[in-house]
């Protein structure tokens, strides 16, 4: 829904920013940063404090609302709690919404990756392409998300790379329902939000929105991921228009798989209802192979994630036990420094004796060992012949254990009583600690390492999802007609406030990038040429002695159309 570009004018950004950039947003959420403008409002990235460990970053959508009524407001907010019962790994969390000002408030999963079009768009500047593996493995992660929203009987009406978001190179769609929530629940809401590129023939021509719409977005974005480039071009708006309800199914070029082409075709079939639906899509053969590949890839996934976490949460506390062992040991240090050279000496000698002793037990030890072993040889050898100097070696053992045990109370005894032998036999080095550092120490050693009840990862999440899909076979299938039961009753059929809002921040775009003078120009000549049908050719030609390409004008083509729309929509309200 919401289109990261930078506008000329952003009277509603500095109005809530003058208001809330020095205040907490709803008692909870300060910005961090803004990310961008789109079609109704700002986007910024913000920080929780009440959010749990880890998860503090998140995404607030503002949306002027000002003009709205007040019961326009309820109505959206009633629906945006109804969206935030999702919960899927491949769906952006919906988190909360409510009405800070005179702003309408959004605030979602913050996905650090950035959308599918930046990454569309950055892989293609490089000259590169997404692997098939990496396709087919997105694709997937659509189709359940899809799949996922269709069953509880929500439409998205907005599928694009730009609402589709990266987090742990897993993709998640976003801005789902949000359409609804701005526009209205009629066709011309949803042809008013919707990206040309991606929209449905159906949609273009008015015959109703259902989930086999979703799937044909979906079908532009795998074109898309596999050709960096939409499935249908065009130089102005209505040539891609054309395209999409006239024009043919393009085809995957030939270094692909020739059964990938044929689930590509068969969503972007004209006819909606000759499409599959999601869960269709997951079961046919070859998607149902590549699901069991994605499963055994996610598998070892989880597994190395939950290792990954255990050292994260192992490492605090092994943290915790080094300083505790360096606080007692500079505590032991400090009892030391209080001694007399007398005590020093006797406490050094006392360690000296024992480490003494325990090298010889050990040395006994390992000799005692040695000939038990050689012992079993001789006996294994000739069991009636026992060796005169084995036996011999054995009481040599015995005494040397006693020895031991003798000299280690020796050495425990031999302790110089004159302090001045003392000092001068041993010379004390011990090095200082610092006394003011050991209560802070102390003070961290004896907090409690504090853990974070994360739930199941996005990775672990996804795995238990395929699970669930591969032992499943009664995905449900149905076409679902407009959206979710339970809406507001009376729920506006297009919300004219929005629109004129979203045409106003239209046409600011197009006014940023081609200038005022320029912008009046193209739009003064395309509303000429639409009146009098004048071709695509002819267009062009006339475009291009304006502006330096033709296609820079495309959104001031879509504006004129979304401006015909919404003046005859209410002509028909009129009558």
């Amino acid at each position: 829904m919401l289109k990261f570009q930078e506008t000329a004018k952003c009277v509603t950004v500095a109005r809530f920013n003058s208001a809330c950039s020095d205040a907490m947003i709803a008692r909870r959420y300060t910005i961090q940063r803004k990310l961008g403008n789109g079609s109704f409002g700002s986007v910024y990235l913000v920080s929780d404090r009440k959010a749990k460990q880890g998860e503090e970053l998140k995404v607030l959508k503002e949306i002027s609302v000002g003009d709205l009524k007040p019961n326009e407001t309820v109505e959206a907010n009633l629906e945006a709690q109804l969206l935030s019962k999702l919960d899927h790994p491949a769906i952006v969390k919906f988190y909360a919404s409510f009405v800070e000002r005179d702003s309408f408030c959004i605030i979602t999963e913050y996905c650090e990756g950035g959308d599918l079009d930046f990454k569309i768009q950055e892989y293609k500047e490089s000259g590169k392409i997404f692997t098939q593996r990496q396709i087919i493995d997105w694709f997937i992660q659509l189709l359940f998300g899809v799949n996922y929203m269709h069953d509880r009987r929500i439409l998205h009406r907005d599928l694009k790379a730009k609402n589709i978001f990266l987090k742990n190179n897993l993709l998640k769609i976003g801005d789902f329902g949000v359409s609804r929530l701005l526009m209205g629940s009629c066709d011309l809401a949803t042809t008013f939000t919707g990206t040309p590129y991606y929209m449905s023939p159906e949609a273009l021509k008015h015959q109703g929105y259902n989930t086999k719409s979703d799937i044909w977005s979906l079908g532009c974005i795998l074109y898309e991921m596999c050709c960096m480039n939409h499935a249908f071009t065009g130089h102005n708006f209505l040539s891609v228009v054309l395209k999409i309800v006239e024009g043919d199914t393009p085809s995957l070029p030939d270094r692909y798989p020739s059964k990938l082409n044929a689930v590509l075709c068969s969503m972007l079939n004209k006819n909606p209802s000759l499409r599959p639906a999601a869960a269709e899509i997951l079961k046919i053969p070859y998607i149902d192979e590549q699901l069991k590949n994605i499963q055994y890839k996610f598998t070892n996934m989880t597994v190395k994630d939950k290792a990954l976490n255990w050292r994260k949460e192992a490492a605090p506390i092994f943290d915790a036990v080094q300083r505790k062992v360096h606080l007692q040991t500079l505590q032991e240090l400090s009892e030391v420094q209080k001694m007399t050279p007398r005590e020093r000496m006797r406490l050094r000698k006392l360690n000296a004796a024992d480490e003494k002793a325990k090298k010889l037990k050990q040395l006994a030890e390992e000799k005692y060992q040695e000939n038990i072993k050689r012992m079993r040889e001789f006996r294994s050898r000739n069991f009636q012949q026992l060796n005169v100097n084995v036996l011999h070696d054995m009481m040599n053992q015995v005494e040397m254990r006693h020895q031991v045990n003798s000299a280690c109370l020796n050495l425990q005894t031999m302790i110089p009583e004159d302090p001045a032998i003392a000092e001068e036999y041993y010379n004390d080095e011990f090095e200082s600690c610092s006394e003011g550092s050991e209560e802070e120490e102390d003070v961290e050693a004896s907090q409690t390492v504090s853990k974070t009840n994360h739930q199941d990862s996005d990775i672990e999440a996804m795995a238990k999802y395929l699970e669930s899909v591969l032992n499943n076979s009664s995905l449900g299938s149905g076409t679902v007609i407009r959206v979710s039961p339970g809406a507001p009753q009376g729920f506006r059929a297009l919300n004219s406030t929005m629109a004129e809002t979203k045409l106003k921040r239209m046409r600011e775009s197009a006014i940023g990038k081609l200038g005022a003078e320029v912008f009046e120009a193209v739009y003064s000549y395309l509303k000429q040429a639409r009146q009098q049908n004048a071709s695509e050719e002819e267009i062009r030609r006339r475009l291009e002695k304006l502006v330096s390409r033709a296609s820079d004008c495309f959104e001031v083509d879509q504006l004129l159309y979304f401006e015909e729309q919404l003046q005859a929509s209410e002509s028909c309200l009129q009558l």
